[in-house]
């Protein structure tokens, strides 16, 4: 339940704009402060808006506090409600194991970074060898036909 704030000549709220009307507040006007972003509303356009903060992206609600000056009319009872209230249901609980975007980014650009480098020592070997053996002339490795075989043999003998 959100209590409303009455505005005075000594309000720090006096002149400031709602947050839906975005007409100033004057003295007597009744406020109400969203409780996740602190945006503020005449108590009537906090109704008209549904109960809930106009501000873009926010997620705040509740209810106006009515002082009780009549007898209220009994009612019917009320079910009890079937989960605990919590102190802001409307807030989102990230978990730890994801990743945020940035974090995520990260990882992709890493990978990618890893890639990029396999394939440039890859093509800088390549290059050199292209170098060596053609350009050159330099025969520094040994054919890979036989290769093997003959080493074999001559540790044997």
């Amino acid at each position: 339940m959100l209590s409303p704030v009455t505005v005075t000549k000594q309000s720090p709220f006096l002149g400031e704009e709602c947050a839906l009307c975005k007409n100033p507040f004057a003295p007597g006007d009744e406020v109400i402060i969203c409780p996740d972003d602190g945006s503020r509303h005449h108590t009537h356009c906090w109704r008209a808006n549904g109960s809930k903060c106009a501000a873009y992206g926010c997620r705040g609600r509740g209810e106006i506090e009515v002082e009780e000056t009549a007898v209220p009319e009994p009612s019917a009872p009320q079910p009890p409600p079937s989960q605990p209230p919590t102190a802001n249901p409307t807030r989102i609980q990230r978990t730890a194991s994801r990743l945020g975007c940035g974090q995520g980014c990260l990882l992709v650009a890493i990978a990618i970074a890893i890639i990029f480098f396999s394939i440039g020592c890859f093509g800088l070997w390549a290059i050199a060898d292209y170098i060596m053996l053609e350009v050159l002339g330099w025969q520094y490795r040994v054919p890979e036909a036989g290769a093997i075989l003959p080493q074999i043999v001559l540790l044997l003998i």
